[in-house]
């Protein structure tokens, strides 16, 4: 009983702040028993380290903000800079379709990245907003760049080697990642070395591929430190991760990421006469190709790259004599005719489509008689009045195989997940 009441009575007093027997301001606790009065001050004393921890914990994270809106800061200040210079001493593109195109990407993406904490595997992890801007450069360059504080250039090349919405989404995400990470101040962080003035001539660097700036770093020293020692890997693999991230939480589909490099290390190996910028210096590698690769797996994205471009993508276009033309990648597969001939082309490219998209062997394409097949399944049939004068159906089908294989064995030395 009397623990009851003491208890009731200790309730009380810290309900109102008193004594309920007695108006003496702070000294009811005089009023208590001693072992109450223990318990009291150990609750006080719990109070004010609480307080103070908080407090200091309030500091911190001002402090804290106070330095990262500093950091915001002087990056769009750096970037300001140079992207006025870019713009005074580079010819601004008067393409009114591809500026908007790239405006409208850009401003899907950046929404994206300035809402949307994600992993950032080499660079600054803090969720930072930029007001990001993005511009497109006359030239045909197959190139872009990023500039610290969020601009974003992208040359009139490149719009147009992107075979749709999904790769330029790719290549405009991969470098909003790099302003995003913040990943020339990690850079100046991580090798001390590099002062406020050689900063400029290693974005000058970078915007060239290479070929103007490395004579200005003492004897490329010091660019080959930055573009081979690891920095530039480490920030194209994270640029390529924070990229896909903010794919992910687009509406446009990640498999152009890959796509888009695809072809590029394909068309670099074949046609050297191109220029590309800064993929001369750190081009599409076989590991960043796995790793995308591995991360549309592990997102459970099934590589379909007829839905990202056109080269990879089943044709149906006119022909010759009122025909209508099956094509992959300028590989002539069929021709179709008669009345219904379209309406035929058009369900033959779905299943064509449907079989390049898993990049078939070319030991699983055969004719069965008059019929084209892939793995055993029918994929078009050869019908009479698809026949010329003279035509066999079975031959007409042999054609289409050997055209169907030359376009499959091209594909395997185009992708890479046929590594």
């Amino acid at each position: 009983m009397i623990g009851l009441l003491s208890a009731t009575i200790l309730a009380a007093n810290l309900a109102h702040g008193g004594c309920a027997t007695c108006a003496h301001g702070d000294d009811w606790r005089a009023e208590l028993p001693i072992e109450v009065r223990l318990i009291v001050a150990r609750v006080d004393q719990q109070v004010a380290v609480d307080a103070q921890s908080k407090a200091s914990l309030d500091e911190k994270t001002a402090a804290e903000k106070a330095k990262h809106d500093k950091d915001i800061q002087s990056d769009i200040e750096m970037g300001k800079k140079y992207a006025a210079q870019v713009v005074k001493e580079m010819k601004v593109s008067e393409n009114a379709e591809m500026i908007a195109r790239v405006q409208r990407i850009g401003s899907d993406l950046s929404i994206i990245a300035n809402q949307k904490p994600v992993q950032v595997s080499w660079g600054d992890p803090r969720l930072n907003v930029f007001p990001y801007q993005f511009q497109v450069l006359q030239g045909e360059d197959v190139n872009a760049f990023s500039i610290p504080g969020g601009f974003i250039f992208i040359y009139e090349g490149l719009v147009k080697y992107a075979e749709s919405d999904d790769e330029l989404a790719g290549v405009i995400a991969h470098e909003i990642s790099h302003a995003a990470f913040r990943h020339i101040a990690t850079l100046r962080r991580e090798q001390s070395k590099f002062d406020i003035v050689q900063i400029p001539l290693i974005l000058a660097a970078i915007f060239t591929g290479g070929a103007t700036a490395q004579g200005l770093l003492v004897g490329g020293s010091l660019f080959s430190q930055a573009m081979t020692s690891g920095w530039s890997v480490k920030a194209e693999e994270s640029a390529d991760w924070g990229g896909f991230q903010y794919m992910q939480s687009s509406k446009y589909n990640p498999v152009g990421m890959l796509t888009f490099m695809e072809r590029l290390a394909y068309d670099e190996r074949n046609k050297p006469q191109f220029d590309w910028g800064i993929y001369r210096t750190h081009p599409p590698g076989r590991q960043r190709a796995q790793s995308l690769v591995r991360r549309l797996g592990d997102a459970g994205i099934l590589i379909r790259r007829s839905q990202v471009t056109t080269s990879l993508k089943t044709q149906v276009k006119p022909g010759e004599q009122d025909s209508v033309d099956l094509l992959f990648n300028g590989v002539k597969l069929y021709s179709f005719r008669g009345a219904d001939a379209l309406t035929r082309a058009d369900k033959a490219a779905v299943a064509f489509d449907a079989f390049m998209d898993t990049v078939p062997k070319i030991f699983e394409i055969q004719a069965d008689g008059a019929v084209v097949e892939g793995r055993g399944r029918p994929l078009v049939e050869v019908l009479p009045e698809d026949l010329q004068e003279g035509q066999r159906a079975e031959d007409v089908a042999a054609d289409a195989v050997r055209a169907l294989k030359r376009a499959a064995y091209d594909l395997s030395y185009r992708v890479w997940d046929a590594f």
